[in-house]
């Protein structure tokens, strides 16, 4: 798996107990939760190593359905009109994701949704003056 992949999926994995960081020096992308759910200590964010941990940031409820309406935006008016309809309904996250598998396009789906946190993801790394591509080789060198 890419860096970008773990990134990404780190971003859009938004659980309240659990959360991400990366480790600047080595790229390593390292879940932060609490030691009953993944029998390894939390980060220490008062040791000295913290200093080399960034948190990734967790997408929120309203831009993850910004995307989804993003997303029926890009669609064909008939296809369109019947994702936003479930989008303005009771439970549209779930309402959402059944249709988009009603209608086959669930690959489609989370192909797009991943690019669009991609591109918040390397904002991310920009704001931090951070460099994907060193970023990525670190990540490669430690995974041989």
């Amino acid at each position: 798996m890419e860096l970008m992949d773990e990134l990404a999926s780190a971003y859009l994995d938004n659980f309240d107990e659990m959360s991400y960081v990366l480790n600047k020096e080595t790229g390593e992308v390292i879940l932060d939760a609490p030691e009953s759910l993944t029998g390894e200590p939390e980060v220490d964010w008062n040791d000295e190593e913290a200093e080399s941990l960034l948190s990734i940031p967790q997408i929120t409820s309203s831009e993850a359905y910004d995307v989804m309406l993003k997303f029926c935006d890009k669609q064909k008016p008939a296809i369109t009109e019947k994702l936003a309809r479930v989008l303005e309904g009771r439970k549209p996250f779930r309402n959402f994701k059944d249709k988009v598998i009603e209608l086959g396009m669930e690959e489609q789906w989370y192909s797009f949704e991943q690019n669009e946190a991609k591109e918040v993801i390397m904002k991310w790394l920009s704001d931090h003056s951070l460099l994907y591509e060193m970023l990525n080789q670190k990540f490669r060198s430690d995974k041989k």
